[in-house]
């Protein structure tokens, strides 16, 4: 069986990652790379040697950018880079790729050639444009079938450096804000660095008790759909907002579940048997 076909072949890492990622060099300041994360909503970012070679160096995410005090001065990629824990090749094939990415629950791999030159980055949601256009079946299931019931969520006067400590502890990248058992918005790492809130529980200048909340820094309206809605419509919302996840409520808007774009690859994984050479 062919599976998410291209012109009659298997689709390949080439056909859906973006040839366009921005990177820096080694001498990037701390400043210029938080600017990236809050203008582009990267979530990673390639490092290379230079813009001759583009030999990759290495990668920075954006939850280095949140273990760094706003204060410090003189830091810069080199130091906050780290070894990616996946390359890909263009040639290889999206499914394998895919696999290999929710295996190390990597949202984006940088694409290299033999070597080792950036040529991009595959993020989950080329892998999800390319399965849209594919007209995948399981994407007309309703997203009650994908969805995480298991959620830690936060309230609107929920003090900002524990979102934090939420966040680098339990490894969330966002976090749902919930009043009265409705959902009001949503409170994520991007909004923490572009509100400058970086290490939130050194920063507060009048204590911890009095520091920010959540209800400051939160995303409102939360993008969210009910659960009868198709795997679809909460894809493509994921993809137009360019944001990680969706949130599942009922006609009265209490928090039910959480779709994020990992559970849309994996329910295309589980969906469909691997191709075979016989």
């Amino acid at each position: 069986m062919i599976l998410l076909t291209v012109s009659g072949l298997e689709a390949r890492v080439s056909d859906a990652f973006s040839t366009r990622y921005p990177y820096a060099l080694p001498q990037t300041s701390i400043g210029e790379l938080r600017r990236m994360v809050r203008e582009l909503r990267l979530r990673l970012i390639p490092v290379v040697s230079d813009e001759k070679t583009m030999r990759l160096e290495g990668v920075v995410r954006r939850r280095a950018l949140l273990t760094v005090t706003s204060t410090r001065a003189g830091v810069a990629a080199r130091g906050l880079e780290e070894e990616p824990r996946l390359l890909l090749k263009p040639g290889e094939g999206l499914r394998e790729a895919a696999g290999r990415m929710l295996e190390l629950d990597e949202w984006y791999a940088p694409v290299v050639d033999d070597a080792g030159r950036l040529l991009g980055v595959l993020g989950l949601e080329g892998v999800i444009e390319r399965l849209l256009e594919s007209g995948e079946e399981f994407l007309e299931k309703p997203v009650s079938r994908l969805m995480e019931t298991r959620l830690v969520y936060v309230e609107p006067g929920t003090p900002v450096y524990k979102v934090w400590q939420l966040m680098l502890s339990r490894g969330f990248s966002a976090l749902p804000v919930v009043k009265d058992g409705r959902l009001v918005g949503v409170v994520a790492e991007h909004d923490l660095l572009a509100r400058g809130f970086t290490r939130p529980d050194l920063e507060s200048p009048s204590g911890l008790r009095r520091g920010p909340r959540v209800e400051e820094v939160m995303s409102t309206p939360p993008a969210a759909v009910e659960p009868d809605a198709p795997a679809a419509e909460a894809a493509r919302l994921m993809l137009r907002r360019d944001i990680g996840r969706v949130y599942v409520v009922d006609e009265e808007g209490r928090l039910l579940g959480v779709v994020d774009r990992s559970d849309v690859v994996a329910a295309w994984l589980r969906g469909r048997p691997r191709s075979k050479v016989v």
